[in-house]
């Protein structure tokens, strides 16, 4: 049995589009996550609510390049610029 107030998750549907995902919350069929930069697109019939999971695991996120070749000047200034806002992000 899982700890009090927590209950465990039935998967019954795996949407992998984002405008389907937010068309199965608004049809009362589930939740699901939202990433920080996604939650001012929200459809006006979905409700987001703040979810504080420190214990939870962190997400990862990669710029993808041809391996193999240098990254070009804009490139690397727009990886250091990636890399300057996520610094920012408060963990």
């Amino acid at each position: 049995m899982p700890p009090a107030g927590r209950c465990r998750s039935r998967v019954a549907h795996v949407v992998g589009e984002w405008t389907a995902k937010q068309g199965h919350v608004a049809a009362g069929l589930g939740l699901t996550l939202v990433p920080a930069l996604a939650a001012g697109s929200m459809r006006p019939d979905v409700r987001l609510l703040r979810v504080l999971d420190t214990g939870g695991p962190a997400r990862a996120v990669y710029a993808a390049s041809v391996r193999g070749r240098h990254p070009t000047p804009a490139a690397a200034a727009f990886l250091a610029a990636l890399r300057e806002a996520a610094a920012r992000i408060p963990r």
